[in-house]
Protein backbone atom coordinates (compact mmCIF):
# COMPACT_ATOMS: atom_id res chain seq x y z
CA UNK A 1 0.00 0.00 0.00
CA UNK A 2 2.89 2.04 0.86
CA UNK A 3 4.88 1.55 -2.58
CA UNK A 4 1.01 2.47 -4.07
CA UNK A 5 0.97 5.93 -2.45
CA UNK A 6 4.50 6.30 -3.26
CA UNK A 7 4.21 5.73 -6.86
CA UNK A 8 0.51 7.45 -7.24
CA UNK A 9 2.05 10.94 -5.51
CA UNK A 10 5.09 11.12 -7.57
CA UNK A 11 2.71 10.75 -10.67
CA UNK A 12 0.74 13.59 -9.39
CA UNK A 13 3.48 15.48 -9.23
CA UNK A 14 5.01 14.66 -12.37
CA UNK A 15 1.35 14.92 -14.22
CA UNK A 16 1.41 18.91 -11.96
CA UNK A 17 4.38 19.87 -13.35
CA UNK A 18 4.01 18.87 -16.75
CA UNK A 19 0.83 21.21 -16.55
CA UNK A 20 3.16 24.09 -15.55
CA UNK A 21 5.09 23.50 -18.06
CA UNK A 22 2.49 23.94 -21.00
CA UNK A 23 1.02 26.62 -19.50
CA UNK A 24 4.81 28.26 -19.11
CA UNK A 25 5.43 27.81 -22.24
CA UNK A 26 2.26 28.63 -24.20
CA UNK A 27 2.87 30.72 -27.02
CA UNK A 28 0.33 32.88 -29.36
CA UNK A 29 0.13 29.78 -31.73
CA UNK A 30 -1.91 28.52 -28.50
CA UNK A 31 -4.70 30.86 -29.09
CA UNK A 32 -7.65 29.72 -30.42
CA UNK A 33 -10.96 31.45 -29.98
CA UNK A 34 -10.95 35.28 -28.68
CA UNK A 35 -11.25 34.61 -24.92
CA UNK A 36 -7.75 33.46 -25.12
CA UNK A 37 -6.62 36.72 -26.59
CA UNK A 38 -8.82 38.84 -24.29
CA UNK A 39 -7.35 37.23 -21.32
CA UNK A 40 -3.44 37.18 -22.02
CA UNK A 41 -4.21 41.24 -22.96
CA UNK A 42 -6.15 42.01 -19.69
CA UNK A 43 -3.15 39.69 -17.93
CA UNK A 44 -0.22 41.27 -19.52
CA UNK A 45 -0.70 44.94 -20.41
CA UNK A 46 -1.75 47.60 -18.42
CA UNK A 47 -2.70 49.88 -21.56
CA UNK A 48 -5.28 46.99 -23.08
CA UNK A 49 -7.21 46.83 -19.95
CA UNK A 50 -11.31 46.54 -20.43
CA UNK A 51 -9.93 46.38 -24.44
CA UNK A 52 -12.55 44.61 -26.79
CA UNK A 53 -11.83 42.47 -29.44
CA UNK A 54 -13.23 44.04 -33.15
CA UNK A 55 -13.87 47.29 -34.88
CA UNK A 56 -16.98 48.86 -33.64
CA UNK A 57 -18.15 51.28 -36.35
CA UNK A 58 -20.27 54.71 -35.27
CA UNK A 59 -23.98 53.16 -36.24
CA UNK A 60 -25.77 50.27 -37.89
CA UNK A 61 -24.61 51.49 -41.84
CA UNK A 62 -20.97 51.20 -40.44
CA UNK A 63 -20.97 48.34 -38.59
CA UNK A 64 -22.76 46.62 -41.91
CA UNK A 65 -19.32 47.38 -43.84
CA UNK A 66 -16.79 46.60 -41.89
CA UNK A 67 -19.09 42.93 -40.70
CA UNK A 68 -18.80 42.25 -44.68
CA UNK A 69 -15.19 42.84 -45.04
CA UNK A 70 -12.58 39.91 -44.47
CA UNK A 71 -10.75 40.73 -41.20
CA UNK A 72 -9.56 39.31 -38.34
CA UNK A 73 -9.48 40.60 -34.45
CA UNK A 74 -6.42 39.08 -33.59
CA UNK A 75 -3.56 37.59 -35.98
CA UNK A 76 -0.47 35.30 -35.01
CA UNK A 77 2.83 35.61 -37.41
CA UNK A 78 5.91 36.48 -37.38
CA UNK A 79 6.19 40.42 -38.40
CA UNK A 80 10.15 41.04 -38.12
CA UNK A 81 11.66 37.87 -39.43
CA UNK A 82 12.83 36.29 -36.21
CA UNK A 83 11.50 32.96 -35.24
CA UNK A 84 9.39 34.39 -33.06
CA UNK A 85 5.47 34.14 -33.82
CA UNK A 86 4.07 37.83 -32.33
CA UNK A 87 0.23 39.43 -32.22
CA UNK A 88 -1.60 41.79 -33.89
CA UNK A 89 -4.85 43.15 -32.49
CA UNK A 90 -7.89 45.35 -33.05
CA UNK A 91 -10.53 46.38 -31.16
CA UNK A 92 -12.01 49.22 -28.92
CA UNK A 93 -11.37 50.72 -25.51
CA UNK A 94 -13.77 53.99 -24.56
CA UNK A 95 -15.10 53.94 -27.94
CA UNK A 96 -12.32 54.78 -29.63
CA UNK A 97 -10.79 52.31 -32.33
CA UNK A 98 -6.92 50.85 -31.81
CA UNK A 99 -5.00 48.62 -32.97
CA UNK A 100 -1.39 46.96 -31.40
CA UNK A 101 1.04 45.01 -32.46
CA UNK A 102 2.72 42.74 -29.65
CA UNK A 103 6.35 41.52 -30.02
CA UNK A 104 7.62 38.38 -29.22
CA UNK A 105 11.17 38.27 -27.68
CA UNK A 106 13.25 35.54 -26.65
CA UNK A 107 12.10 35.99 -22.96
CA UNK A 108 8.81 34.11 -23.11
CA UNK A 109 7.49 36.56 -20.58
CA UNK A 110 8.58 39.73 -22.11
CA UNK A 111 6.76 41.76 -24.69
CA UNK A 112 7.25 44.82 -26.82
CA UNK A 113 3.69 46.86 -27.83
CA UNK A 114 3.57 49.49 -30.26
CA UNK A 115 0.59 51.20 -31.40
CA UNK A 116 -0.43 50.67 -34.99
CA UNK A 117 -1.02 54.38 -36.72
CA UNK A 118 0.64 56.19 -39.55
CA UNK A 119 1.83 60.04 -38.59
CA UNK A 120 -1.13 61.36 -40.92
CA UNK A 121 -4.72 60.52 -39.83
CA UNK A 122 -7.19 62.29 -41.20
CA UNK A 123 -10.19 59.73 -41.52
CA UNK A 124 -12.75 59.42 -38.53
CA UNK A 125 -13.44 55.86 -38.91
CA UNK A 126 -9.48 54.05 -40.02
CA UNK A 127 -8.96 50.38 -39.45
CA UNK A 128 -5.77 47.74 -40.71
CA UNK A 129 -6.13 44.84 -41.88
CA UNK A 130 -3.65 42.27 -42.51
CA UNK A 131 -1.93 41.43 -45.57
CA UNK A 132 0.34 38.25 -46.26
CA UNK A 133 2.95 38.34 -48.22
CA UNK A 134 5.81 35.90 -48.94
CA UNK A 135 8.50 38.55 -47.09
CA UNK A 136 6.01 38.39 -44.10
CA UNK A 137 3.02 40.15 -43.11
CA UNK A 138 2.10 43.44 -43.91
CA UNK A 139 -0.23 45.98 -41.91
CA UNK A 140 -2.84 47.74 -44.56
CA UNK A 141 -4.29 50.84 -42.81
CA UNK A 142 -7.39 51.96 -44.42
CA UNK A 143 -9.02 55.02 -43.53
CA UNK A 144 -12.63 56.28 -44.18
CA UNK A 145 -14.73 59.31 -43.28
CA UNK A 146 -18.23 58.57 -41.98
CA UNK A 147 -19.74 62.85 -42.30
CA UNK A 148 -20.14 64.16 -45.84
CA UNK A 149 -19.24 67.49 -46.79
CA UNK A 150 -20.49 69.95 -49.72
CA UNK A 151 -18.67 72.56 -51.22
CA UNK A 152 -19.15 75.15 -54.14
CA UNK A 153 -16.04 74.89 -56.53
CA UNK A 154 -15.48 76.93 -59.29
CA UNK A 155 -19.62 77.24 -59.50
CA UNK A 156 -19.82 73.26 -59.28
CA UNK A 157 -21.01 71.43 -55.49
CA UNK A 158 -18.45 68.93 -54.78
CA UNK A 159 -19.08 66.38 -52.36
CA UNK A 160 -16.12 64.83 -49.86
CA UNK A 161 -15.38 62.11 -49.73
CA UNK A 162 -15.66 62.15 -53.35
CA UNK A 163 -16.82 58.34 -53.32
CA UNK A 164 -18.99 58.74 -50.54
CA UNK A 165 -21.28 55.61 -50.16
CA UNK A 166 -24.81 56.41 -48.44
CA UNK A 167 -25.47 52.35 -48.05
CA UNK A 168 -22.54 52.44 -45.87
CA UNK A 169 -22.46 55.92 -44.74
CA UNK A 170 -18.37 56.37 -45.32
CA UNK A 171 -16.29 57.17 -47.84
CA UNK A 172 -12.68 55.82 -48.18
CA UNK A 173 -9.90 58.46 -47.75
CA UNK A 174 -6.32 56.62 -48.61
CA UNK A 175 -4.25 53.34 -47.42
CA UNK A 176 -0.88 53.36 -45.93
CA UNK A 177 1.45 50.45 -46.18
CA UNK A 178 3.18 49.59 -43.07
CA UNK A 179 5.54 47.04 -42.27
CA UNK A 180 7.75 45.90 -38.58
CA UNK A 181 11.11 46.58 -39.40
CA UNK A 182 13.81 48.27 -37.54
CA UNK A 183 12.51 47.95 -34.31
CA UNK A 184 9.18 50.19 -35.48
CA UNK A 185 6.17 50.42 -37.42
CA UNK A 186 7.44 52.36 -40.51
CA UNK A 187 6.39 52.75 -43.89
CA UNK A 188 6.43 49.56 -46.35
CA UNK A 189 9.01 50.33 -49.24
CA UNK A 190 8.32 47.20 -51.78
CA UNK A 191 11.64 49.28 -53.36
CA UNK A 192 14.59 49.74 -50.91
CA UNK A 193 17.83 51.84 -52.31
CA UNK A 194 20.55 49.73 -52.74
CA UNK A 195 23.35 52.67 -53.78
CA UNK A 196 25.78 53.77 -50.74
CA UNK A 197 25.11 57.24 -49.78
CA UNK A 198 27.92 59.97 -50.52
CA UNK A 199 27.08 61.69 -47.13
CA UNK A 200 23.83 62.86 -44.96
CA UNK A 201 23.32 66.19 -43.06
CA UNK A 202 20.92 67.25 -40.63
CA UNK A 203 19.76 70.43 -39.14
CA UNK A 204 17.81 70.53 -36.72
CA UNK A 205 16.98 73.54 -34.51
CA UNK A 206 13.85 75.70 -33.35
CA UNK A 207 11.97 78.81 -35.10
CA UNK A 208 11.67 80.04 -31.71
CA UNK A 209 14.71 78.98 -30.14
CA UNK A 210 15.31 77.36 -26.43
CA UNK A 211 16.05 73.87 -27.80
CA UNK A 212 19.63 72.71 -29.61
CA UNK A 213 20.43 73.74 -32.58
CA UNK A 214 23.20 71.78 -34.44
CA UNK A 215 23.97 70.51 -38.13
CA UNK A 216 25.58 67.04 -38.11
CA UNK A 217 27.13 65.42 -41.39
CA UNK A 218 27.99 61.73 -42.01
CA UNK A 219 29.91 60.66 -44.78
CA UNK A 220 30.03 57.54 -46.89
CA UNK A 221 32.87 56.03 -43.95
CA UNK A 222 31.53 57.05 -41.46
CA UNK A 223 33.69 60.17 -40.59
CA UNK A 224 31.39 62.90 -38.80
CA UNK A 225 31.48 66.67 -38.62
CA UNK A 226 29.33 68.18 -35.82
CA UNK A 227 28.75 72.14 -35.87
CA UNK A 228 26.77 72.67 -32.60
CA UNK A 229 25.32 76.22 -33.10
CA UNK A 230 23.37 76.73 -29.59
CA UNK A 231 21.62 75.36 -26.82
CA UNK A 232 23.78 71.89 -26.75
CA UNK A 233 25.71 70.12 -24.51
CA UNK A 234 29.18 70.99 -25.45
CA UNK A 235 30.17 74.55 -26.20
CA UNK A 236 29.52 75.97 -29.57
CA UNK A 237 31.93 74.99 -32.41
CA UNK A 238 32.36 72.16 -35.05
CA UNK A 239 33.80 68.86 -33.73
CA UNK A 240 35.27 65.81 -35.83
CA UNK A 241 34.54 61.65 -34.85
CA UNK A 242 33.97 58.62 -36.71
CA UNK A 243 30.52 56.93 -35.92
CA UNK A 244 30.48 53.78 -34.34
CA UNK A 245 30.23 50.63 -36.99
CA UNK A 246 27.50 49.06 -35.35
CA UNK A 247 25.42 52.60 -35.84
CA UNK A 248 26.97 53.56 -38.83
CA UNK A 249 25.71 49.85 -40.27
CA UNK A 250 22.04 50.54 -38.78
CA UNK A 251 22.05 53.52 -39.88
CA UNK A 252 23.05 52.92 -43.75
CA UNK A 253 20.60 50.20 -43.77
CA UNK A 254 17.92 52.38 -42.16
CA UNK A 255 18.42 55.22 -45.23
CA UNK A 256 18.08 52.56 -47.91
CA UNK A 257 15.00 51.17 -46.64
CA UNK A 258 13.00 53.99 -46.15
CA UNK A 259 10.38 55.28 -48.50
CA UNK A 260 11.45 58.86 -48.94
CA UNK A 261 9.39 61.16 -51.91
CA UNK A 262 10.59 61.49 -54.98
CA UNK A 263 11.41 65.20 -54.78
CA UNK A 264 12.32 67.85 -52.73
CA UNK A 265 9.34 68.06 -49.65
CA UNK A 266 8.09 69.67 -47.07
CA UNK A 267 6.35 68.07 -44.04
CA UNK A 268 3.84 70.00 -41.50
CA UNK A 269 2.76 73.36 -40.14
CA UNK A 270 6.07 76.06 -41.71
CA UNK A 271 4.28 77.98 -38.43
CA UNK A 272 5.71 75.14 -36.11
CA UNK A 273 8.72 75.35 -33.52
CA UNK A 274 10.46 72.64 -33.87
CA UNK A 275 12.04 72.25 -37.34
CA UNK A 276 14.60 69.16 -39.23
CA UNK A 277 16.21 69.75 -42.76
CA UNK A 278 17.73 66.31 -44.28
CA UNK A 279 19.60 66.46 -47.51
CA UNK A 280 20.79 63.11 -48.44
CA UNK A 281 22.89 62.55 -51.38
CA UNK A 282 24.10 58.96 -52.52
CA UNK A 283 26.69 57.56 -55.26
CA UNK A 284 24.51 57.22 -58.03
CA UNK A 285 24.02 61.53 -58.24
CA UNK A 286 20.55 60.90 -56.79
CA UNK A 287 19.42 63.35 -53.78
CA UNK A 288 16.49 63.90 -51.40
CA UNK A 289 16.07 67.35 -49.11
CA UNK A 290 13.08 67.30 -47.03
CA UNK A 291 12.31 69.55 -44.42
CA UNK A 292 9.78 68.59 -41.70
CA UNK A 293 7.84 70.52 -39.72
CA UNK A 294 7.15 69.59 -35.95
CA UNK A 295 8.75 66.16 -36.75
CA UNK A 296 6.21 64.19 -37.79
CA UNK A 297 6.92 63.33 -41.79
CA UNK A 298 6.67 59.72 -41.90
CA UNK A 299 7.00 56.94 -38.85
CA UNK A 300 10.28 56.15 -40.75
CA UNK A 301 11.88 59.48 -40.50
CA UNK A 302 10.94 59.79 -37.24
CA UNK A 303 12.98 56.32 -36.41
CA UNK A 304 15.91 58.26 -38.44
CA UNK A 305 15.57 60.91 -36.44
CA UNK A 306 15.84 59.11 -33.25
CA UNK A 307 18.58 56.99 -34.86
CA UNK A 308 20.56 59.98 -35.19
CA UNK A 309 19.78 61.84 -32.34
CA UNK A 310 21.42 58.76 -30.49
CA UNK A 311 24.84 58.94 -32.50
CA UNK A 312 24.75 62.34 -31.37
CA UNK A 313 24.99 61.73 -28.13
CA UNK A 314 26.73 58.37 -27.03
CA UNK A 315 29.87 59.73 -29.79
CA UNK A 316 32.30 61.28 -27.52
CA UNK A 317 33.18 64.21 -29.77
Amino acid sequence: MIRFWFRFCIAMTLSILSLMQKVQSQGFEDFTVDKDVSIFLDKNFSELKNFQLGIKGFNEDNQLYIDSIDYSPWFVGDFNDDGLLDLFVQGYKRKENQAWLIMATEDPKAFNLHEVKPSFVEGDLNFPVIEETKNGPLIIYKQFMTKKTTKMVKGVEVTFPKNYNSWYGMGFLRKDTLIYKHNAIIEYNPNPSHSPIRFMQIHRYCQFGGCPDYKLKIDSSGGMILQNIRNTELEPGVYKANCDADQFRILNNMLNYLRLPESDKRYGDRNADHVITIWIKRMDGTEKKIMDFDLQGSLGLIQLYDQIEEIRKKTLW
